[in-house]
């Protein structure tokens, strides 16, 4: 059930957020808006922020390690389809710490447990099979072409998260959230371009590594970005009357597709 902040700032006194800030220490603690603005200042901005900066100190190093066999002789071409998409992922994940230690608290979010989680394994799913999960069963040999094409699919869909992290600013969010309806640049082609373009990340992921676990992964990351988009379209359909219109004329996960 979606939570509406303007709604709990009318329980007491219709007060706002900055009235808030400026009551006595103790009226301040028994003011609800008070501690949904704390769990909004741990949950909403501190932990995601912190999640992606682990994510980026992660990437980092996979970025050095890329670099390191541009010196052992590897070619330009090699190089660059290595290195490149390790740079663009750590910036990817740097982006979103400053959006999320600057946004504000949200019209409406998605409070169940459910949308909760499809939002956190949806974020940290792809991650954990590129690091830790183990490789069993290898259904092709890939040849060298997939493994340039897979170079070149994460070098295009990292920059079209980045380009789709600049348009939806600190809207940005995890978890099911409503604060304004973002349709131009990437979302004009597409309702969910960051979930597009994790999706090709996981493509190419597949292309380089071709066992039966990171298949799988793919599949079952798709219908969790599909269920992730259906929490979130829910909730912008209950706060913005324009919703409806943008989505019949917009492809939700895959441009001109679906």
């Amino acid at each position: 059930m979606a939570v509406d902040v303007s709604q709990m700032s009318q329980t007491s006194a219709s007060l706002s957020l900055a009235e808030v800030a400026r009551l006595p220490f103790a009226r301040r603690l028994r003011h609800p808006l008070y501690w949904a603005w704390v769990r909004f200042m741990v949950f909403g901005r501190a932990t995601p922020a912190t999640l992606f900066a682990f994510m980026g100190y992660l990437q980092y190093g996979h970025a050095r390690d890329a670099v390191a066999t541009v010196g052992r002789g590897a070619s330009v071409w090699h190089a660059f389809g290595a290195v490149t998409p390790r740079i663009l992922y750590v910036i990817f994940c740097c982006i979103p710490v400053g959006l999320y230690l600057t946004r504000p608290m949200p019209a409406a979010r998605d409070g169940r447990l459910v949308a909760r989680s499809a939002a956190f394994l949806g974020t940290t799913m792809q991650l954990f099979v590129g690091a830790w999960i183990p490789l069993h069963h290898q259904l092709w040999q890939s040849p060298d072409w997939a493994r340039d094409l897979a170079g070149l699919m994460s070098i295009f869909a990292l920059t079209f998260a980045i380009l789709s992290l600049g348009y939806l600013r600190r809207s940005l969010s995890i978890i099911p959230e409503a604060r304004r309806l973002v349709t131009g640049g990437p979302y004009h082609w597409v309702r969910h371009p960051l979930y597009f373009a994790e999706i090709t990340s996981a493509i190419a992921l597949v292309l380089t590594l071709p066992y039966l676990t990171p298949v799988l992964s793919l599949i079952a990351f798709i219908g969790l970005q599909n269920l992730r988009a259906h929490f979130e379209e829910r909730l912008l359909r209950a706060n913005f009357p324009d919703y409806d219109g943008y989505a019949r004329r917009t492809r939700r996960l895959i441009p001109f597709v679906w």
